[in-house]
């Protein structure tokens, strides 16, 4: 399914709308990406370590570029639901997605799973994402990508530390997340090939 991200490719890309990609289909999604051919950071006289960091800040600074774009495209209405903050976190998105890429420790292919699982929810009107609900959404979108896609993770109470949240709230909050989804998280390759251009088209 293409959800609200591949409908607005352009949007998200400045322009860029062409869907003949030259991309491996072969692909397999479930296993870690590289990720250095698409940030495309110098490495000449760089540690392998300051390597992973540049790439990562990229990788984070590209995924909130478009969830802050998402969230411009996505309906207006704010509903009251669980996901939903008192008052607006003062972290942005993007620091959060850097504390969470940081603590989390998991694959790239994490954070593209929590994309493809928010816009399908944004796809169908089932979520309002806004600023008072993307902190919410992105830790249990973070969560239940983790769980499905790494074959190792950390116990809740630790990601819910993470996040800034109680275990309490992060065991509900996942919960709803996957009910909304309908215990549907398997991505076909094509929708993933689909997202993971339209990540790497804002990386360039």
């Amino acid at each position: 399914m293409v959800g609200v991200v591949c409908q607005h490719f352009d949007y998200f890309t400045q322009g860029y709308n062409q869907f003949n990609y030259n991309y491996n289909w072969n692909y397999n999604p479930y296993q870690k990406d590289d990720w250095s051919d698409w940030v495309m950071v110098q490495h000449q006289n760089v540690s392998a370590e300051e390597l992973k960091k540049q790439d990562s800040l990229r990788l984070c600074t590209a995924m909130a570029d478009i969830y802050t774009a998402l969230m411009s495209v996505a309906p207006g209405q704010v509903r009251v639901s669980r996901f939903m903050s008192q008052v607006e976190p003062k972290i942005s998105v993007l620091d959060y997605l850097k504390r969470i890429d940081k603590y989390f420790a998991c694959s790239e292919s994490v954070h593209v799973a929590a994309l493809v699982y928010l816009d399908r929810l944004v796809s169908k009107n089932a979520i309002d994402l806004n600023p008072l609900t993307i902190h919410r959404l992105l830790a249990a979108a973070t969560v239940v990508a983790v769980k499905f896609l790494d074959d190792i993770y950390y116990k809740n109470a630790y990601y819910a530390a993470v996040c800034g949240l109680s275990l309490k709230e992060m065991n509900k909050l996942e919960a709803s997340f996957i009910s909304l989804l309908g215990w549907k998280l398997a991505i076909s390759e094509e929708d993933y090939a689909l997202y993971c251009e339209t990540v790497r088209q804002v990386l360039r």
